[in-house]
Order: structure tokens, then C-alpha cells, then sequence
């Protein structure tokens, strides 16, 4: 499955789009951090300054929200806020009590405020209000005055609070991550399933090609490597059919010399010779089955082989050598009349008996193959002619000259 679309499909480009990519989603990221901690700071800001202002109306005895019964509830938290100062000129006392049904408030070091005035000490509890999703009620006494109940939920409850998007902010982290992970694999998976397929290849495969998938880089390389290949593969052909031809060559006069020793009286020189030839033919033996076992490690493919055979002509024609090639005598093809034609009488014509002939064989060994044949031909008989004849299940080739058939 492709991931990345084709044009972009090039280590350079992918290189410098995953950059910026990566580039844009850490600026997201911390964009979204920092507008949530701001946003937190601000709500905690408010808070703060919403203490401030209630303590102004504590002082004022404001008779707002008086004190009514309570009822029982699992955590109640009460402290007392004493503040002198120089500017002051007398002690301040605050004292407080937040009830809350989730949690008691750590309000000691609050508590311990020497320096400033209540004012500060309420807004540094109003700041600690806020900092809990709580939903507590304030109860609060200036010196000796009123208690006061204080429903504060829409400055410090957790409707007030922001949404924090810090958890989205590691989300599209961790997804950009795992994106950019994702796509190294696929890049990395392309060039070790190439490097994987050239290993498993043996050299007989030499003529096998696949198609490889990946970055426009690895594509090159194994264009590259095909044509390495293919230059090989021809290299090994031409290497094969020289010593084919050689050892070919070779038997003939081995053949002619054993007939000439058998004529020696001297059976000891006669035995010796013998050894001799008998230790050449071994080794011509050796470089045909070599050969021959070069030749027959290509694999088998689909191909035509009248389309083979007319090349081989076609070359040994172009060379001046007496090669013909015999058509196939025209195919008649009956075609039986329906109730629609206007003439009832059944019709016919010929097809060209020049039709391809589809064979499944090795292109090289049967190349090898018809050329001797039409090697001998020539050498033997002056003159060579090739019939080809095919049905639904075999392929007859014919090579005559003009002393005899060869088959």
C-alpha cells in the first residue's frame, strides 16, 4: 500500500517535506502548550483579583450572600489570616472556612502570612481555589463582622476553568512521531526488500527481472543493476556459445584421430594414443557439460518460436549463407451459414499459415540448439532448409540439406 504519493516519492524531497512537516507540528504543539498554560495563568489571574475585590467588600460589611445553614458536607477547611505591616496601622484578622465535598485545601503556608495585608492573603486563596476542579463554598469573616457566604463557582469552579489542551499537544506529538517513524520503515523496508530479493537470486536468475517499489533513488539503482545484469546475461551467452562451439569443433578431429590410431599395428603405441585421446575427449566432455549447464540455467519463458527461428535465418541470410525458411501452407477456415445469412451456401477462406507458434523454452539453449543444426547443415550438405510445423501440443523443427535430413 502506497503511503506517499509518487511525485513526492524521492528520498530529497520526502527528506525536506518530513523536516518542515516535523518543523510544523512542534511549532503546533508548543503553540497549543503555551495558549493553555496562558490561558490556566490567566484563570488563576482572575481569581486572585476576584479576592482582592471581596476582601474590599468584607471590610465594607456588605451585607450580600449572609450566612445561612449549611448542610453537612466531608471537608471543611478553617484558617484564620492575621496581616500587620508598616502601612497598616492596625492588625488585620480574616477568617475563613471553605467547604468542599472533594477535598480539604492546603492553606497552611497561606496561613503563615506575616508581611502584606488580607486583602493579598484572601487573593492567594482565591488563586488556591481555582487551582483544584472543586466546587467549594467560601465562608468569610472580616475581624469581628459578619459571616459571609461566598459562591464563587464562576470564578474558581471547574465550569470557570480553561480546557486544557496539553494532552492535545502531546497527542499531535506522538502522532507526527509515529507518522515520521512509519514513513523511515517504508523507506528503509523498499531498500532491504531490493538488497533481500538480489540475495536470494542465484546467478542462474540473471535474466529474471521484478518490479521494485520504493523512492525514485532506489528505483534508478535497480535500473541500474538491471542493466549490470543484462550485460552479463550477454557476456555469459557469448562466453557459453564460444565454448560450445569450440568443444563442438574439437570432437570431430578427436573422432577422426581414434578411427587413424586404430589402423597403428603397435599395440603398446596404440594403447598409449588411446589414453591420450581418451583423456581429450573427457576434457572436451567436461567443457560441453559446463557449457551446457550454463546454458540450461536460465529459466524457462513464454516466447515465439517461429519468430526465433526467422531471426537465425534472417542472420545467416544477411551473412550470404544458403538458410531458407519454408512457410506453412495457408490454414481454410469453414464458416457454416445461420437463418440470417442471405445466402444459405457455407462460405470459406484462408488464414495466413505464417501464425506465431507459442512455446514455453529457453530461449538461449534452443538458439544454441538450431544453430548447430543449421551449422552442420551447411558444413555437410551446402545448403540448409528450415521447416517449422506446429499443432495444438508440439512443435516440429525441420533442418535439411541437400545430402539428407537432419532432425
Amino acid at each position: 500500500m502506497r503511503m506517499w504519493p509518487r511525485n513526492l516519492n524521492s528520498l530529497r524531497i520526502t527528506g525536506i517535506v518530513l523536516i518542515m512537516l516535523a518543523a510544523t507540528i512542534g511549532a503546533g504543539s508548543v503553540w497549543i502548550w503555551m495558549h493553555s498554560h496562558v490561558a490556566w495563568q490567566n484563570h488563576l489571574q482572575r481569581a486572585f483579583n476576584s479576592g482582592l475585590r471581596l476582601s474590599d467588600m468584607l471590610r465594607q460589611q456588605a451585607k450580600f450572600g449572609l450566612l445561612t445553614d449549611q448542610s453537612a458536607t466531608p471537608y471543611v477547611t478553617v484558617f484564620s489570616l492575621k496581616a500587620s505591616g508598616p502601612k497598616l496601622r492596625t492588625q488585620e484578622t480574616l477568617s475563613l472556612a471553605i467547604v468542599s465535598s472533594d477535598l480539604q485545601y492546603p492553606v497552611r503556608e497561606i496561613a503563615k502570612t506575616k508581611d502584606g495585608s488580607a486583602a493579598v492573603a484572601l487573593g492567594d486563596v482565591t488563586r488556591l481555589l481555582a487551582s483544584y476542579c472543586s466546587d467549594p463554598i467560601l465562608f468569610a469573616r472580616y475581624q469581628d463582622g459578619y459571616w459571609y457566604k461566598i459562591d464563587g463557582s464562576n470564578v474558581w469552579g471547574c465550569d470557570a476553568a480553561p480546557t486544557d489542551r496539553r494532552p492535545h499537544a502531546v497527542l499531535l506529538v506522538l502522532l507526527g512521531l509515529g507518522f515520521l517513524v512509519l514513513r523511515l520503515q517504508d523507506v528503509a523496508a523498499n531498500f532491504s526488500a531490493y538488497a533481500a530479493r538480489l540475495g536470494a537470486q542465484r546467478r542462474s536468475d540473471i535474466n529474471e527481472t521484478s518490479p521494485v517499489e520504493g523512492p525514485l533513488e532506489l528505483l534508478e539503482i535497480a535500473t541500474q543493476v538491471e542493466a549490470y545484469r543484462e550485460r552479463e546475461r550477454d557476456a555469459l551467452e557469448k562466453r557459453a556459445m564460444v565454448l560450445s562451439a569450440v568443444s563442438h569443433d574439437l570432437g570431430t578431429p578427436a573422432t577422426r584421430a581414434r578411427l587413424r590410431i586404430a589402423l597403428i599395428e603397435d599395440e603398446e603405441l596404440r594403447e598409449k594414443l588411446e589414453r591420450d585421446i581418451d583423456q581429450m575427449t573427457h576434457m572436451i566432455d567436461s567443457i560441453l557439460n559446463y557449457t551446457r549447464s550454463e546454458l540450461s540455467a536460465e529459466r524457462p519463458r513464454r516466447l515465439s518460436l517461429r519468430a526465433l527461428i526467422s531471426a537465425i535465418v534472417d542472420d545467416y541470410q544477411d551473412l550470404g549463407h544458403p538458410v531458407t525458411l519454408a512457410g506453412e501452407p495457408p490454414v481454410k477456415i469453414k464458416m457454416q451459414h445461420s437463418v440470417f445469412d442471405r445466402n444459405p451456401r457455407s462460405r470459406a477462406f484462408n488464414m495466413d499459415g505464417l501464425h506465431q507458434v507459442i512455446v514455453t523454452a529457453r530461449p538461449l539453449a534452443l538458439r544454441r540448439a538450431a544453430t548447430n543444426l543449421i551449422e552442420n547443415a551447411l558444413k555437410y550438405g551446402r545448403r540448409a532448409h528450415v521447416t517449422l510445423e506446429a499443432n495444438a501440443t508440439q512443435a516440429h523443427l525441420t533442418i535439411a540439406d541437400q545430402g539428407g535430413r537432419i532432425d
